[in-house]
């Protein structure tokens, strides 16, 4: 016999994995496997999270553009519903009139109202009615507040609130307070 023939009757070279070996390899690779499954679910919730975020924030910043470039263009004695008084009382809409043209050194005000409020079907879409005509501004806003405080007559305070549920349920709620110089 050779000696290549001998090792193999007398079984030096066939020793295998003992069950110990194999379910301690199993082990470690269910612990490694556990550990990646977290961080891809918290990595996962995070992005929901701040994909939410981003998404009020956009969608308060389309509502404080849209209400800069049509309060500043107004004049305190334009206001006919709403903070018409700065009494420091806030009010959830807004009603007042827009500049149509300037006659001499007198402004001539549009035969139109222009109103913020908030409405829709859920009562959280920011919407802008001028005429009869409604214009979506802004979705998720969940509060609207204008107030003009006794010291400032001519600036408008305005509060926004918006808020969103993520995919897996989290209530995410973002908040915007910007205030506005009435120009006219």
């Amino acid at each position: 016999m050779t000696m290549i023939d001998q090792r193999r009757v007398s079984g030096k070279n066939n020793r295998g994995y003992t069950l110990i070996e194999v379910l301690v390899t199993v082990l470690i690779f269910a612990v490694l496997a556990g550990a990646i499954n977290t961080v891809l679910l918290v990595g996962e919730s995070s992005w929901q999270v701040n994909s939410v975020q981003v998404e009020l924030q956009q969608e308060l910043r389309k509502a404080m553009d849209w209400m800069k470039d049509d309060l500043r263009e107004t004049s305190p004695s334009a206001i006919t519903v709403g903070p018409t008084s700065a009494n420091g009382t806030a009010y959830t809409s807004i009603t007042f009139y827009l500049p149509s043209g300037v006659s001499g050194n007198v402004i001539t005000w549009s035969a139109n109202t222009t109103r913020f409020v908030l409405g829709g079907t859920d009562g959280d879409q920011l919407q802008r009615i001028e005429g009869g005509t409604t214009k979506v501004i802004a979705q998720n806003i969940t509060t609207l507040g204008f107030t003009r405080q006794p010291g400032s007559p001519d600036i408008i305070e305005v509060a926004l609130q918006a808020q969103k549920n993520t995919i897996k349920g989290t209530s995410i709620t973002a908040d915007l307070t910007f205030e506005i110089q009435m120009r006219n």
